[in-house]
């Protein structure tokens, strides 16, 4: 099993992957640039990038605009002359006296400046940003458990429940609170004790459609145990703890204001497992 999951996580992440050419990067080339919150220099100002810059465009225009995503984590459209894409060289200024907007021409009205622009709110109008927010919630995993105990590895399927938290920073805490059945059948003996696990790390969000988006990365995790055996003649305790690395891939669909996530993981750490989980997330 795990090489199953090993294969199935770099399947995904390698497919994830190939459907980055959806987003490039771009380098801001004046002094100060204006963000609006739509490809419209009438829309409100979000925010101001600076000359030098580069952060993460769209690869095809709104209009005139590029989509951008601001270090803040927020969506907003940059004019496409102010950003240099992938070193293609700076696009010439279009008249956009003459920018057709439908069927009608859209007169040239860019707003004044009012001091430094502040920034707002996410507009949670905006299907496109739906992804950019942290979602939060329950999770559930199925864990194909291995540990190298008793005389060698055992393993065994552990329910764990959580909570995790889903943005461009994740992190979750679970914990599977039944000892792993190998121990009674190899000691003959009550055992009662528990599994817990906390990671974070970086995932990266790839949206597909306005209410579905793909998610891969990685995380530093700690796992700790402690079982209480009692045998007929005297009670011990067993400790553990253990540090690794883990693979996620998943897939998150979003209901109104909430999300289910399925994801597939795979940890790095004395033996190797998978696991896999649904979230409630909101």
């Amino acid at each position: 099993m795990q090489t199953s999951f090993l294969v199935i996580i770099f399947i995904l992440m390698g497919a994830f992957s190939n459907s980055a050419s959806a987003a490039q990067k771009g380098k801001i080339v004046s002094e100060e640039v204006e963000i609006y919150t739509g490809p419209d220099f009438d829309a409100e100002i979000l925010g101001t990038v600076r000359q030098g810059e580069t952060y993460i465009v769209s690869d095809k225009l709104s209009g005139a605009f590029y989509k951008i995503k601001l270090k803040s984590g927020k969506i907003g459209f940059i004019p496409d002359y102010e950003v240099n894409v992938d070193g293609k060289g700076r696009v010439q200024p279009k008249d956009f006296d003459e920018v057709m907007m439908g069927d009608e021409i859209k007169p040239n009205s860019k707003k004044s400046k009012k001091g430094k622009a502040k920034i707002e709110e996410e507009d949670d109008e905006d299907p496109e940003a739906e992804f950019d927010r942290v979602y939060r919630g329950i999770t559930l995993q199925l864990i194909n458990f291995h540990e190298d105990t008793l005389g060698g590895v055992q393993i065994d399927d552990l329910l764990a429940v959580g909570y995790k938290s889903v943005g461009d920073f994740s992190w979750e805490v679970m914990g599977a609170f039944k000892a792993p059945k190998y121990y009674e059948e190899k000691l003959k003996a009550s055992v009662n004790g528990f599994n817990l696990w906390a990671d974070f790390g970086i995932s990266n969000r790839m949206e597909m459609t306005r209410r579905t988006t793909v998610r891969y990365g990685a995380a530093f995790f700690t796992h700790a145990s402690q079982m209480r055996i009692s045998a007929p003649t005297k009670k011990y305790d067993m400790q553990d703890i253990s540090v690794g690395i883990l693979l996620e891939s998943a897939f998150l669909l979003k209901v109104y204001s909430s999300a289910i996530d399925v994801s597939l993981k795979y940890f790095f750490d004395r033996n190797s497992y998978g696991a896999v989980g649904v979230s409630l997330l909101f």
